[in-house]
């Protein structure tokens, strides 16, 4: 039996924390995604689109945020992007492909689910995460800590089964 959808946008999300993270928050997605070869472009995109990847065959991917985003949601966006370039690359023997990958609300599938998952694991590695929360910081602090959105820390706690305390 293979690995749960999760599991293994977790395991790639630490394989790249492994090879390109420096150690220090907030994480670097920017550089991270230049270092896999995924160069990031800030544009304005279609209504309802905050986020795209563009792969054309021999080219170098591109990975596009709506540049009027909030910065906590432009950095989840990315990294986002990242997990569907990082599920196509796993899932492809050939690194000769095309495709428009783009994130819209009310479009949601298992694709979608792998690379939120991927995206809240590589912003917010689960150990400094979980002894944050077991530390009872706030889960204001802790977003601002991982540069991400209260929204984004919330749903990586609930993901990862933690029990929320009274108040955040």
């Amino acid at each position: 039996m293979g690995k749960l959808v999760w599991e293994d946008a977790r395991e790639h999300a630490q394989d790249v924390l492994e090879n390109y993270w420096d150690g220090k928050f907030p994480v670097k997605i920017a550089a991270i995604s230049k270092a896999m070869g995924v160069i990031p472009y800030q544009a304005s995109l279609p209504a309802g689109v905050s986020g795209m990847i563009v792969k054309k065959p021999s080219e170098q991917a591109r990975s596009y945020v709506e540049a009027s985003d909030i910065e906590t949601r432009r950095r989840f966006t990315l990294a986002h992007e990242l997990g569907h370039y990082v599920e196509r690359v796993d899932v492809s023997d050939d690194n000769d492909f095309s495709f428009v990958e783009k994130r819209e609300p009310g479009q949601y599938d298992l694709h979608e689910f792998y690379a939120d998952e991927f995206a809240g694991a590589l912003l917010m590695p689960e150990q400094p995460f979980t002894k944050m929360l077991d530390e009872n910081v706030s889960l204001i602090e802790i977003a601002a800590r991982f540069g991400v959105s209260l929204d984004a820390a919330r749903k990586r706690r609930e993901r990862l089964r933690r029990n929320p305390p009274e108040k955040d």
